[in-house]
């Protein structure tokens, strides 16, 4: 299980794996995100036929989401018209999330 740890000091989230800092093995340095996007999605058993229980997202639609950067967390809105276009991120008034400088984790999860 990942976990994103805030660094006040350094103004970024720390990742975490199994209780244990996740670095890189070239650098050695510990992963860290300045934002964190995390939406909202539902899964579904995937009907191929094989009958093996393979699982997917639905990830094409809309949803709710949380946006964390300095700190705070703000509930967000999600939308994805199709597979190939863009998902677009928006404060809960519709207006678009504007994220601050630095690097983004985006993850979706199952049933927030």
């Amino acid at each position: 299980m990942s976990i994103y740890e805030y660094d006040e000091e350094n103004k970024v989230y720390k990742r975490s794996m199994s209780g244990t800092p996740n670095v890189d093995l070239v650098t050695g340095q510990q992963y860290t995100a300045k934002n964190i996007i995390i939406y909202c999605v539902r899964n579904y058993t995937i009907n191929d036929g094989e009958n093996k229980g393979r699982q997917d997202i639905k990830n094409i639609g809309s949803g709710s989401g949380y946006y964390f950067s300095d700190g705070y967390m703000i509930p967000i809105k999600w939308k994805k018209d199709s597979r190939s276009s863009q998902t677009k991120y928006t404060y809960e008034d519709g207006t678009e999330l504007k994220v601050n400088d630095g690097n983004t984790f985006i993850f979706s999860i199952i049933y927030c």
